[in-house]
């Protein structure tokens, strides 16, 4: 796990070095940057203590925040979820 956790840390420092400072302008933005945050913070907090299952809610939480903020989770999956699971309109 050591290695893998080492490889992963190397990898992201390469592949998400930013070339200049990110300017970020819109309340919904920061919103999600922080919630995505915040779901990373608890991510690693549980670390070792053999919560793998929270580990693993915590990190798709923070992909899920950041999806949105990137577009990668768009209005019609919502909308898919809401008449899936609340059967709107019948």
């Amino acid at each position: 796990m050591d290695a893998l956790e080492a490889a992963l840390t190397a990898f992201a420092g390469e592949y998400f070095a930013a070339t200049e400072t990110a300017i970020i302008t819109r309340a919904r933005h920061r919103h999600a940057l922080d919630e995505a945050v915040t779901a990373l913070d608890r991510a690693v907090s549980r670390g070792d203590a053999g919560q793998e299952e929270l580990v693993a809610e915590d990190l798709r939480a923070a992909a899920t925040t950041l999806g949105r903020l990137t577009g990668r989770v768009d209005v019609e999956d919502i909308l898919d979820v809401i008449f899936r699971d609340f059967c709107i309109g019948k």
